[in-house]
């Protein structure tokens, strides 16, 4: 007569294709597939202590956005950088990766703005032939005009924006403002100015209410 209840019967059974030595762990493990492949406990120790080393030696984020450490200068903006501590962070991306990631993106940056500024400069070089063939021995005088209608329209602020932007660099725009500098360069408009217009007109002209008001002495 067998010495097991029916209850270890069924369980001996149930775990016969399950390694020896999974019969020592918790019963909610007993019969996991995890540790099949394992004929003794010593090769699952051994294999789960290589595992452990491996995963060990993968770099790591550092506990803090301070721990990461990247090159700064003058002209490094801080907001910037500030933001990339924090999202390299919370991305957990490891610290030396982080920071050949900092490099690369400044090299990158850096070689975005020099292609920018070259083509920039080779735009205002087209842009300069462009004028001088079209206003011909006029263009000093004309950028003249163009300075004195940034200079009354908007000054510096104008000035900046158009820099910026680059709408001075539009044939049309600096056309236009060579105009407006033209208008404004006295107070009558000049003959042929604008189209069919064939003498000067006053601004009496221009603006009938104004009719009766005392010249200026």
């Amino acid at each position: 007569m067998s010495d097991l209840t029916d209850t270890e019967t069924k369980e001996t059974e149930e775990t016969s294709d399950f390694p020896e030595w999974m019969a020592q762990l918790p019963s909610e493990y007993k019969k996991d597939e995890y540790g099949k492949p394992y004929k003794t406990m010593g090769e699952f120790y051994k294999t789960h202590k290589g595992l452990k080393a491996k995963l060990d030696s993968i770099p790591k984020a550092p506990e803090k956005p301070e721990g990461y450490e990247f090159p700064e200068d003058e002209a490094t903006n801080k907001d910037l950088l500030k933001w990339f501590r924090k999202t390299v962070h919370s991305l957990k991306v490891p610290k030396d990766h982080a920071e050949k990631l900092y490099v690369q993106w400044n090299e990158y940056v850096a070689g975005e703005m020099a292609k920018r500024t070259k083509e920039q400069e080779n735009a205002l070089v087209k842009l300069d032939e462009l004028m001088h063939g079209e206003w011909g021995a006029d263009y000093d005088k004309n950028m003249g005009y163009v300075d004195k209608a940034i200079e009354d329209l908007g000054g510096e602020d104008l000035k900046k924006a158009l820099e910026e932007t680059g709408a001075k660099n539009n044939p049309a725009i600096l056309k236009a403002l060579k105009q407006i500098g033209f208008e404004h360069s006295d107070d009558t408009l000049r003959e042929g100015v604008v189209a069919g217009v064939t003498k000067k007109r006053s601004l009496d002209d221009e603006y009938p209410s104004m009719k009766g008001i005392p010249d200026r002495q």
